[in-house]
């Protein structure tokens, strides 16, 4: 009994586990040689009539691996940038930080741009 419950469990989670390897997002990021590794959060819905319902907010964690600070920026159009968010911010060696990905989203555009610099002292 034990065996065809696990069994009926794996089967259901499958398509579950394809469909998130198939739902990778758009991240374009210019490291400049940094050891730096961008993750997406809320992620938006692939079904382009379901546009308007996120996943969250959409938003990237930022895990700075270096030794020395970082200053990243987003790319974003002036028309697509809301007046609260700001495209820059600086990540401290060996930390993270989560920032909401400023701008709108667009089915025909990655999910964000960021490049990543040292910060100049």
């Amino acid at each position: 009994m034990r065996t065809a419950s696990l069994a009926c469990a794996l089967a259901l989670c499958a398509p579950l586990a394809l469909a998130a390897q198939a739902d990778k997002v758009d991240i374009v990021s210019h490291l400049n040689g940094l050891n730096i590794v961008i993750e997406p959060l809320g992620v938006p819905p692939r079904d382009s009539n379901a546009v308007q319902q996120l996943v969250g907010v959409r938003a990237v964690k930022v895990l700075n691996q270096t030794s020395e600070a970082a200053t990243c920026e987003f790319h974003v159009e002036a028309k697509d940038r809301t007046s609260t968010d700001s495209p820059v911010f600086t990540v401290g060696p060996n930390s993270q930080v989560i920032e909401r990905v400023p701008g709108e989203y667009a089915p025909d555009k990655p999910y964000a741009e960021l490049t990543c610099k040292p910060t100049k002292r």
